[in-house]
């Protein structure tokens, strides 16, 4: 009898919130996907020679968890998982700077998700927030390049056809992240 009661009480109580107005659940699994998205980073780094190929998979990640998870917040806690694992593993030559290079694209998915009604799942919307986070990528590595004296000569020479690359591969993972979004969504009901 006192079993039934103490269920049934533990059962009443709200759930209580953390950062950002998300209960635990939420700001474990943004942490999940902030994490994934900075081992992906690491280990499937491709020499490919192509500027922004990584969007593929680093902007499709972040849509997926922002399409999985849609509260404010979870957009900045990936972002700041990434961030300082990145830092961790010693991702990119920007040395601690680059934890701006994970942190930005997640701030800026949180901002853009609402304006599109959190309709990620939409391989329209997924292709122009993809694009949009990638070119923030792209800015933000342009800017912790200035302040860190990187020469960035290749870079601003060609800046126009690596800002095109960067938009077409942060696209294709929006994509990809909208066609997952779409399929996960219905068998995740009770992620709630």
């Amino acid at each position: 009898m006192k079993d039934e009661i103490k269920a049934e009480v533990v059962d009443n109580l709200p759930l209580q919130r953390y950062m950002f107005n998300m209960n635990l659940t939420d700001v474990l699994r943004s942490t999940m996907f902030g994490a994934l998205d900075a081992v992906a980073n690491d280990i499937l780094h491709m020499p490919l020679r192509m500027p922004g190929h990584t969007s593929v998979w680093w902007m499709g990640i972040l849509l997926v968890g922002k399409g999985v998870i849609p509260k404010f917040g979870s957009g900045i806690i990936m972002g700041i998982v990434s961030g300082v694992l990145a830092v961790i593993f010693g991702l990119g030559k920007e040395g601690i700077f680059v934890f701006f290079k994970y942190f930005i694209p997640g701030l800026l998915i949180d901002i853009i998700a609402p304006l599109y009604r959190h309709k990620l799942e939409s391989v329209v919307v997924g292709g122009i927030c993809g694009a949009l986070i990638s070119l923030s990528k792209l800015a933000t590595s342009m800017a912790v390049g200035i302040i860190v004296n990187i020469p960035l000569l290749f870079l601003t020479l060609g800046l126009g056809y690596v800002a095109i690359c960067h938009v077409i591969y942060g696209a294709i993972g929006g994509v990809l992240a909208a066609i997952i979004i779409k399929r996960l969504k219905p068998r995740l009901s009770n992620w709630d």
